[in-house]
């Protein structure tokens, strides 16, 4: 009983800091990516936003599933890195994939 107390605090604690991180990275994000003055809010491409807010849905949705992916392919790496490779691939600017991670390490403060 107390067991499955503990177990789901902690899932709850857990999740509540993955959301914390990810509106911190979010907002590292809509920073790298040209903030109030860019053209694609939060450099989101893939689909079609009216506006930044809903922009920062889709890149708060692009982070919680790649965390996910990133947990499920065993945390191979750094999860920053993990979601930089897929947000700015190497293979398209490698020159940009390592500024966004060293920004988006700065600017958030996190290194996981």
């Amino acid at each position: 009983m107390y067991l499955t107390k503990y177990l789901v605090l902690f899932v709850v604690l857990a999740s509540n800091a993955l959301a914390l991180d990810a509106n911190r990275i979010a907002d590292a994000i809509y920073r790298v990516e040209g903030g109030a003055k860019a053209k694609a809010p939060y450099g989101i491409l893939s689909v079609k936003v009216a506006n930044a807010a809903e922009a920062r849905k889709v890149c708060l949705t692009t982070i919680r599933n790649n965390h996910t992916r990133w947990i499920r392919a065993g945390k191979p790496g750094k999860f920053l890195d993990f979601l930089a490779d897929r947000y700015c691939p190497k293979s398209a600017d490698p020159v940009g994939n390592r500024n966004w991670k060293k920004n988006v390490r700065s600017i958030s403060g996190l290194d996981f």
